[in-house]
């Protein structure tokens, strides 16, 4: 447990910096408000740390939205390679990126009924960053196409 919030907070305390480097260019400031926002959300409904699990339901539809990604990136690299090998990847893709939405969109119902409005938000991030996903692994899968001399090449140079 401690190696991974040793690294989730380094890799938040980097991203802060290059997002805003005049502003968080000291890495004990740029800590203290990673560490800072991990406590908030650690102790946000009381003293027992069980703050944090209100996030869980949005780290599942992300994680499994990363899962559909991974799929989409494999098809469009099998597509380019094969004629129909990418079928392999693109239906678990497909079932991915939809079981993902709908478990966001149940999250959304959810926290609205909670009247969650800080969940809410980090979830309408979550959806529309999944709907970009989709139109983006859309756009490249269709412009990809299959080529037989490309996977002649890369034959040549295993050899």
């Amino acid at each position: 447990a401690g190696t991974t919030m040793d690294t989730a907070t380094r890799v938040q305390r980097y991203l802060i910096t290059e997002t805003f480097p005049k502003t968080f260019s000291n890495k004990y400031l740029s800590t203290g408000v990673v560490v800072g926002v991990a406590l908030f959300l650690i102790f946000s409904s009381g003293a027992d740390g069980k703050g944090a699990l209100a996030l869980w339901p949005l780290f599942g539809a992300v994680n499994q939205t990363l899962a559909a990604l991974a799929l989409l990136v494999v098809s469009i690299y099998l597509k380019g390679r094969s004629r129909w090998g990418w079928l392999v990847s693109l239906l678990p893709a497909i079932f991915m990126f939809a079981v993902s939405a709908w478990a966001a969109v149940e999250n959304q119902i959810r926290f609205g009924s909670k009247h969650n409005l800080l969940l809410q938000i980090l979830n309408i991030i979550i959806i529309i960053s999944m709907v970009w996903v989709a139109i983006e692994g859309i756009a490249i899968f269709s412009k990809t196409k299959y080529s037989p001399t490309l996977m002649e090449e890369e034959m040549k140079k295993a050899a």
